[in-house]
């Protein structure tokens, strides 16, 4: 099992990343908390390799950095998956086998994830 273990250089980074995109604004205050204790702490000279804290931790790096573009296509991927799920068992690609392919297209995705 390969133990990460998070620098105080790259959780900064992030952190400004998350302020300068608003993502900072959207998390939880226990976040928040755990995010600032953990800076705090690297600063010090500390090392965290608790492998849950790390994970925990690498979660709020994902959300600070997600973009607008990102949350649009993650949305569309999980409308597509679900297509392509209900297609299959209702047998909707029998009578339009072009969905297939657009439900793979990347284009097609992302314009899923700005229908509501």
């Amino acid at each position: 099992m390969l133990i990460q273990c998070l620098s105080y250089e790259e959780l900064f980074a992030n952190f400004k990343k998350g302020l300068r995109n608003g993502n900072w604004n959207k998390l939880n205050f226990l976040h928040k908390a755990l995010y600032r204790a953990s800076l705090w702490y690297l600063k010090r000279g500390g090392g965290i390799v608790n492998r849950l804290l790390v994970e925990k931790l690498l979660e709020l790096v994902e959300r600070l950095k997600e973009t607008k573009g990102m949350r649009i296509f993650k949305r569309g991927f999980k409308k597509a998956v679900e297509m392509l799920k209900n297609g299959e068992e209702n047998g909707v690609f029998a009578w339009a086998p072009g969905l297939r392919n657009w439900l793979k297209d990347p284009d097609y995705i992302f314009w899923l994830g700005t229908v509501r």
